[in-house]
């Protein structure tokens, strides 16, 4: 009997300590897992920049709180800083286009065109373009894409180069600093111990001093929201390599109620061929031959009893 007892009460203990265990490891994975991209814009001169969030396009200006999933643009004289709470800084230059990706493993911008710096201060953060990308811890790191060409600079810190699949031969991987790095599209990754004087000549001025930081962040502000978005917002997101495109299907679905937005992604629809069935679904029922060996759509076969498929059986 008292051995029972023993054996219960032990089994209530394990039990116990497994769930106080599952607790805190639940607890550490909110507290240290990799947050999700994002901050504050401290910093913000020149014209206002756009932010397409969820569906919406608006308006950005110093002090607006930024999240993963946004999509953000700069006209040709804007330029701002985000900080986040735990001091990494990230610029973004003059006719930029980046995307915040959500739900990656390391905070990770996407670099659709323009110019993007890091200085990073914390946890590991990736820049990346379609053709070349670089991902570092207490490192600045300075991204440019255009439509020929990817280029990093590692300006100070040790990062890793990062390469998507298309990558034609194997590439060492590790940099230091004022390590330069360049890959124009499918084609070997040309390295040099210093950044080129084309790179350096294109860099916003303000990329070349380091970036502005603030001991205390203002208070965030929401940013102005101006309309739903139209396919030409948007059509430099959908368009970004496949692996980063998840849950554009739900965050856009909606917009297809717009007759423009429909007919120009059916128009583009080999851009992005995971909207097939969503603009063209299959009909609900099956297909048959009329007599005339013409096809008929919108028909279906009726469907038989039981006993009536017991009574043809032979």
């Amino acid at each position: 009997m008292a051995r029972s007892a023993s054996r219960a009460l032990g089994q209530r203990v394990t039990r116990t300590r497994w769930f106080a265990l599952l607790a805190m490891t639940l607890c550490a994975t909110v507290i240290h897992g990799n947050p999700p991209a994002g901050g504050v814009v401290s910093f913000a001169d020149g014209e206002p920049f756009t932010i397409v969030r969820r569906d919406t396009l608006m308006s950005g200006a110093a002090g607006v709180a930024l999240t993963a999933g946004d999509f953000l643009e700069t006209g040709p004289k804007a330029f701002f800083v985000v900080q986040e709470p735990e001091g990494t800084l990230i610029g973004v230059g003059p006719s930029t286009a980046i995307y915040l990706i959500e739900r990656a493993e390391i905070a990770t911008l996407f670099v659709i065109k323009g110019w993007v710096k890091a200085d990073v201060k914390a946890a590991t953060m990736r820049i990346i373009a379609s053709r070349l990308g670089i991902q570092g811890q207490q490192a600045v790191m300075v991204l440019y894409s255009d439509e020929r060409s990817n280029a990093v600079f590692d300006e100070q810190g040790s990062t890793t180069i990062v390469l998507p699949d298309t990558a034609p031969t194997p590439f060492s991987t590790e940099s230091g600093s004022n390590h330069f790095f360049r890959r124009e599209d499918r084609s070997d990754v040309v390295s040099q111990p210093s950044p080129s004087a084309e790179f350096v000549d294109k860099m916003p001025l303000a990329f070349r001093d380091s970036l502005p930081a603030y001991p205390k962040l203002p208070e965030p502000v929401p940013p102005r929201e101006l309309r739903a978005v139209t396919y030409p917002d948007v059509q430099a997101l959908l368009t970004i390599p496949s692996k980063w495109r998840g849950g554009f299907i739900g965050r856009f679905r909606g917009r297809l109620k717009d007759p423009a937005f429909f007919k120009a992604m059916d128009a583009h629809l080999a851009l992005f061929p995971e909207w097939t069935p969503i603009l063209h679904p299959p009909p609900e029922f099956e297909t048959e031959v009329s007599p005339d060996k013409s096809l008929t759509r919108g028909t279906s076969k009726p469907h038989k009893s039981e006993s009536q498929q017991r009574d043809a059986s032979p």
